[in-house]
């Protein structure tokens, strides 16, 4: 399936569901997670993953407003998600299903293959003209939250 960004609300906004459930972690530093029980990391990224949604759709609104109409957007054709090969869970069956390493692995995938994507919005966001600060700041939130999250994910994985 190709992507445009003249792609309706809600197809733009699942694509931004598929990266921000990813960035689930916040405020854990990477030394202490070995005292904390895996249920209460599992219980932080949950609620870290709703905070990056909302995070997520934030600069999405921000970016849809100040720049949908702009011709060098409506014309442009995106390729496919370049996560689309790595195999995830599609519904909540699904996801019971698989095996807890095998949806892990795929986690932990995914989180890694975003690392040079998000540097990269981050760079483009600070250079193009228009956007805001907060556009910005809150991009450079979400590429950190990945980072951590990967950290995070490769903690419980190992445990």
């Amino acid at each position: 399936m190709q992507l445009t960004l003249t792609l309706s609300g809600s197809a733009g906004m699942q694509l931004l569901l598929l990266v921000s459930s990813l960035l689930f972690w916040e405020n854990v530093s990477s030394k202490p997670t070995a005292m904390v029980p895996t249920e209460d990391l599992y219980t932080r990224l949950a609620e870290l993953s709703h905070k990056t949604f909302i995070l997520t759709a934030d600069v999405y609104r921000e970016f849809d407003l100040n720049f949908f109409d702009k011709t060098w957007i409506t014309d442009r054709i995106l390729p496919l998600c370049h996560t689309a090969s790595i195999h995830t869970p599609e519904n909540r069956e699904e996801v019971h299903e698989i095996k807890t390493e095998d949806l892990l692995k795929a986690m932990i995938n995914v989180s890694i293959s975003w690392k040079e994507p998000l540097k990269h919005l981050v760079s483009a966001l600070t250079a193009l003209p228009g956007a805001s600060d907060s556009m910005g700041k809150k991009a450079a939130d979400i590429k950190d939250r990945n980072l951590i999250i990967l950290e995070g994910l490769q903690k419980i994985y190992n445990r």
